[in-house]
């Protein structure tokens, strides 16, 4: 799935679309809304609501679709702590998803973003959000909206030229959500643009001010105004009128639900199989390592069904993960992880793109637009945020030796020796010899062994890496006191990082079972275009083609004013500003207003 950057790919476009209007005459229509169903049952109090702002109703291949999730408690309507993960899915009219991603909440906020790739057929498609726990009750209850979504890279446009003779009326129960409805910002904040006609590369200024104090959460967006098909977005007022007209008739579903809330953060499960049945499957101690520089240990125990979990709380970089059963049982069970279970979506009903041959020109011009900025994608590049690193207990260590600053040797057997302080080799254990490490108070424990790590790999056959080529490795850091994690004791710490970092690339045993975690999407801060007296001359030089001006999916408005820049493109025509978000008590805030760019 690549990025859209050839030029030359104009011909196929034309082409494409040339066949597409000579073979039908399209009627499409666009409506973007929310569906929430209802039962006759009463509401648990734990049921939660999500609502996700997305920058637009109508997408192209090499287009990104933006979105801010949003989630809230289902009483009260204030923002949900009660998630820590969130899930945000694309799936089409054929009940395949697209992509389905894990988002990390943070009261109840978390943000994603997908790039629509070529292979992706033009079609009608739901965005839908829900969290681990909402999938107790039935899919109702999800926030579902919809996108349409045109590839002209591509020849076979049936899914859409299929709906020729259909009716492109708005699906009964759906609202696309009325701004001018219950105006609550008209309470909270005044809005305000410096001008309402722009020229190119021209200076936007958004003025918010405060009518009231107040903290919240808000996403805004920029875009042009879609003028194929019809685009209304599913506004958080729009949306939290239909929640508050279902009050009281929905229900969390069983009392023994099939999903565990996700209350700490990411849960991972499964389950150890015995390969002898006698076996009994409690108090097995399962590890999880995610290797690499930041790396991830945890440590769990099974219980009477051989069932394991782990909270990941924090976040980490590399999603390959080893799972293993320690001690004398290790290679008497097999491990199974759990997957995300599937969602039914055979029953969804899809709004109908409706497009026109009249509309060829303006999807041609869009297209172009999106392989000339896809072209100069580097210089506009999003920046991840860096990871917010939780330290545990087990990584203070007393001391830290930097090999480059002794004799290297062979191997870790001679190093441990002749370099690491309190550090041995021990005789006599049925998995072959082990490292030792003297307590803190000079003790010797010889029924006791360290936590020994390798780039964050949890080590517990030592005999694996003794014979190891320590010039491999960049440091040993040690750690002379009793390491406990979740109720299982360590004498001391020794975790060796080699120069490399990839030790865990090349060492594999059977008792190991070696996944890709389906992890989070990182967090990220996204490009936005600056055109000052410094960047001038250099910015001059590369092409302007943004039809998204602004995506901020995170937007504080706790100061009395605060004023939010931006800056036109080349691009010519009308373009909307919209602002939705929540404030701390869960009242909806919605705005849009309309400026022109000539």
């Amino acid at each position: 799935m690549g990025r859209i950057t050839s030029v030359e790919q104009m011909e196929m476009i034309k082409k494409n679309f040339g066949f597409w209007v000579a073979s039908f005459a399209f009627l499409l229509s666009l409506n973007l809304m929310g569906q929430v169903g209802s039962t006759n049952t009463p509401r648990s109090a734990y049921q939660e609501i999500v609502y996700l702002h997305h920058n637009k109703a109508l997408v192209f291949a090499g287009e990104q679709l933006y979105y801010k999730m949003y989630v809230l408690q289902s009483g009260t309507k204030a923002m949900s702590n009660f998630s820590k993960i969130g899930y945000v899915e694309l799936v089409g009219e054929d009940s395949n998803v697209v992509f389905r991603h894990k988002i990390r909440l943070n009261n109840g906020i978390g943000q994603g973003e997908f790039f629509i790739p070529v292979t992706v057929p033009s079609g009608n498609y739901k965005l839908i959000g829900y969290t681990q726990w909402m999938k107790n009750s039935d899919m109702d209850h999800f926030f579902k909206s919809d996108i349409g979504l045109i590839n002209p890279f591509q020849n076979n446009q049936t899914s859409i030229a299929q709906n020729l003779d259909e009716s492109n009326s708005p699906s009964p129960d759906t609202d696309p959500g009325n701004y001018e409805t219950e105006n609550t910002q008209n309470r909270i904040f005044t809005f305000a643009l410096n001008k309402k006609t722009f020229t190119f590369r021209d200076q936007g200024i958004l003025t918010i001010k405060a009518l009231q104090k107040n903290s919240g959460s808000y996403s805004l967006s920029i875009s042009k105004l879609d003028t194929i098909g019809k685009t209304p977005l599913l506004s958080a007022q729009g949306y939290m009128l239909q929640q508050r007209a279902a009050d009281g008739q929905k229900i969390i579903g069983s009392t023994n639900p099939d999903n565990l809330p996700e209350l700490r953060g990411e849960l991972v499960s499964g389950r150890i199989i015995p390969k002898d049945p006698n076996l009994k499957l409690e108090e097995e101690v399962v590890a999880l390592s995610l290797p690499g520089e930041q790396f991830v240990l945890k440590l769990t125990r099974t219980n009477g069904n051989g069932e394991f979990y782990f909270n990941l709380n924090q976040e980490y970089q590399n999603n390959g993960a080893f799972v293993q059963i320690l001690g004398e049982n290790k290679d008497a069970f097999a491990i199974e992880l759990d997957e995300q279970s599937s969602i039914n979506y055979a029953d969804l009903k899809f709004d109908q793109l409706v497009i026109t041959p009249q509309m060829t020109d303006l999807i041609l011009k869009r297209s172009v637009h999106n392989q000339v900025e896809n072209a100069f994608i580097e210089m506009k590049r999003d920046t991840v945020q860096p990871i917010q690193q939780i330290l545990p207990v087990y990584r203070n260590f007393s001391k830290v030796y930097d090999l480059d600053d002794y004799t290297r040797f062979s191997t870790i057997r001679e190093t441990a020796s002749e370099v690491l302080e309190h550090v041995w080799i021990h005789r006599g254990n049925k998995d072959g010899e082990q490292l030792k490490i003297r307590g803190a108070e000079d003790e010797i424990d010889p029924n006791s062994i360290p936590l020994v790590l390798m780039d964050g790999l949890l080590i517990q056959r030592h005999s694996d890496i003794i014979d190891f080529d320590a010039k491999r490795i960049k440091k040993v850091n040690l750690s002379r006191e009793d390491c406990v994690i979740n109720s299982i004791v360590y004498k001391g710490i020794i975790a060796m990082e080699t120069i490399d970092g990839n030790f865990h690339q090349e060492f594999s045993r059977d008792f190991i079972l070696e996944t890709e975690l389906f992890s989070p999407l990182p967090s990220k801060r996204y490009f936005n275009q600056q055109y000052t007296a410094r960047n001038t001359s250099k910015s001059a030089q590369i092409p302007d083609f943004r039809e998204q001006l602004l995506w901020l999916p995170e937007v504080t408005l706790e100061e009395e004013t605060t004023k939010i820049e931006f800056y036109t493109s080349d691009v010519a025509g009308t373009y909307e500003v919209y602002l939705e978000g929540f404030t701390e008590q869960g009242d909806p805030v919605s705005w849009k207003e309309t400026f022109v760019v000539k």
